[in-house]
């Protein structure tokens, strides 16, 4: 049994990879807050089976690797094998890194690109990480291999929200969800956030179909991904896929 980790801006997130290949349900401790993230992430470890290998990647700072790994420690796991983003992948799915710096990729984006390409092999991708920061990666398929082409890196919907709220003196600290007319404050921001970070994933999309000459599939993960999707136009068909990172450690977990 392989435990699988993914430490990102504001949340840790698991899941177990057994031996024949399947992942099964984890957990999520939030990192952002104070809390003692190394305490309760070795109490829901402890009951991971033997053997007790953990695989990880992280965009996390020094500090939370540090309670990822006592945690790990404290649990009776191996050391965490942390994974980076690579030149090129090659086992299941073939994937090559398009950067001019592959190493500058982050993690957690490599892996959630992996992930894409093998819950949907073959096709042309947008991928859209709604989290902390919105992220939407661009695959281009042809014979046979996967590329990575490029994307882009936003604010997230609750950083948007923040620094409106931080940046004004009179606009609040807006929640709740979009409307089509806005009839009050709140949903006058919560509506004016969704609506960008729409206009990013769309215009992004379009932009790369016609490049393409098709249409190419458009997947959403993310804590925002469901209202980030109900934004968007029916013609883009988003399909919402969380975990895509833990996926693609999935995969680099299986090669060693």
């Amino acid at each position: 049994m392989t435990l699988l980790v993914d430490v990102g801006n504001s949340a840790v997130k698991w899941a177990r990879l057994a031996a024949d290949g399947s992942v099964s349900a984890g957990g999520r401790v939030l990192h952002r807050g104070g809390q003692d993230v190394a305490a309760a992430l070795a109490g829901a470890w402890a009951t991971v089976p033997a053997p007790r290998r953990a695989v990880g990647c992280s965009v996390a700072s020094a500090e939370v690797v540090a309670a990822v790994e006592r945690a790990a420690q404290v649990a009776g796991l191996a050391d965490v094998e942390w994974m980076r983003s690579q030149v090129s992948y090659c086992g299941e799915i073939t994937l090559v890194n398009g950067y001019l710096d592959p190493g500058q990729l982050g993690a957690d984006r490599w892996h959630a690109l992996l992930g894409a390409c093998a819950r949907l092999p073959g096709a042309s991708l947008v991928v859209v990480n709604a989290g902390t920061a919105t992220t939407v990666d661009c695959i281009r398929v042809g014979e046979g291999t996967a590329r990575f082409v490029g994307g882009c890196i936003a604010p997230g919907v609750r950083l948007m929200l923040e620094s409106l709220a931080r940046g004004t003196a009179g606009l609040p600290l807006a929640s709740g969800a979009p409307a089509d007319f806005p009839d009050t404050t709140d949903k006058a921001i919560v509506t004016g956030v969704f609506d960008a970070q729409a206009g990013l994933v769309e215009r992004v999309w379009r932009r790369f179909s016609t490049g393409l000459g098709r249409a190419p599939r458009l997947l959403l993960a993310g804590g925002h991904a469901e209202l980030l999707a109900a934004r968007l136009p029916a013609e883009l068909a988003p399909l919402i896929e969380h975990n895509l990172v833990l996926r693609g450690l999935a995969l680099r977990a299986a090669v060693r």
